[in-house]
């Protein structure tokens, strides 16, 4: 591996016996590496874990804009996921790593799909949570169109520097107001106390971004410029399709069944859906439905994802777009978004048995 070193600089913890097979983990946006805190200290006597906090997460720094709200669309530096797959092996290389595990959710599963691509002999296993294989940064994604606007990344902003704990708590469903707390929240059961106020806290760790200090909650402008810089959705299609290819390991997809952001029908064994866009008096509320069995979405104000794929007529088979990896498997968990804090025992136990396992028998029971 070697990667793409740029002004980053990333915060990570790991285990001492740097020896050892080696898991690295990758955590989603709003979260830092205490998602996987649990996980860390079971594996850390027989493995060599490394868990980051990513580009404008925790305590790591971010590529920052010189104007914090530019007149055009573009926060600054590079949100590409292609640059941060490549930042992320740069480190990875830089602590002398060559072969490794990979665990990723959500932010880090996208950022991920591409790093194993790119550096599949690199890699040993790959779980991947809480991701459709298609359909990352559609524009009909509700924070898509927000934040792709100057002054709908200023106001998020704004909210998160008075109060970094605003967002984790409507994703944690701790706000106190009990119709915001059923509809938005992306967890199973409201989060406790103690894992919100650890959410907190490393949401609220001041950035450095060159020779400038900033605020916490100013990561939103890297929240903006992964939709700024991953709108041509087609090419990210493309991207990613053409790095399943490349796959020659085994991959677990695990999936929260509670997670309304990502319904169970994503996930039944294809990935053939559709978007359909409602429109109300308060905006547009998506919904996802998947195809019918001629490929077809189903009626008006759907968006086949077949159509952006080469070929495809109908719902494809998760094995088909891994045609080199030698095992498979999507395994749902009773939790919602944050498997890793939601069920840590149980998701501890999952990942222990993948990675005890024979490579060539890497199912799980």
């Amino acid at each position: 591996m070697s990667g793409k070193t740029t002004d980053v600089t990333f915060h990570y913890v790991q285990s001492l016996n740097t020896e050892d097979e080696c898991v690295v983990f990758l955590h989603g946006f709003m979260d830092s590496w205490k998602l996987w805190q649990h996980t860390l200290e079971f594996l850390a006597s027989r493995y060599h874990v490394v868990a980051f906090d990513l580009k404008g997460c925790g305590q790591s720094s971010m590529n920052y804009p010189q104007n914090l709200f530019p007149e055009i669309n573009d926060p600054g530096g590079d949100y590409s996921i292609a640059l941060q797959a490549e930042e992320i092996a740069a480190a990875i290389t830089a602590l002398g790593i060559e072969k490794f595990n990979l665990v990723t959710l959500d932010l880090g599963t996208i950022i991920g799909d591409l790093l194993a691509g790119q550096y599949s002999d690199s890699i040993i296993r790959y779980i991947r949570c809480q991701q459709p294989l298609i359909g990352h940064f559609r524009s009909s994604i509700p924070q898509g169109q927000f934040l792709r606007r100057k002054r709908g990344a200023k106001l998020l902003t704004t909210l998160l520097e008075s109060d970094a704990s605003s967002l984790v708590r409507i994703l944690y469903g701790k706000t106190g107001w009990p119709v915001l707390d059923r509809q938005m929240k992306r967890t199973k059961y409201p989060m406790c106390d103690r894992l919100l106020d650890s959410a907190v806290r490393e949401a609220s760790h001041p950035f450095k971004t060159g020779p400038k200090q900033c605020k916490p909650g100013t990561f939103t402008c890297a929240w903006a410029g992964l939709y700024q810089h991953n709108q041509d959705y087609k090419k990210f299609i493309f991207n990613n399709i053409e790095a399943y290819k490349r796959y020659t390991f085994p991959v677990i997809l695990l999936q929260g069944i509670h997670d309304i952001a990502m319904p169970r029908d994503r996930f039944d064994g294809t990935t053939g859906m559709a978007f359909k866009l409602v429109r109300n008096v308060g905006g547009e509320k998506m919904f996802s439905r998947p195809f019918y069995a001629d490929g077809r979405g189903l009626g008006d104000g759907y968006e086949a994802w077949g159509d952006l794929i080469p070929n495809c007529t109908k719902p494809l088979p998760v094995e088909a777009f891994f045609p080199k990896s030698p095992f498979i498997q999507l395994k749902f968990m009773d939790t919602g978004h944050f498997i890793p804090i939601e069920a840590p025992e149980q998701f501890t136990a999952v990942l222990n048995e993948v990675l005890s396992k024979p490579l060539i028998l890497c199912s799980l029971d």
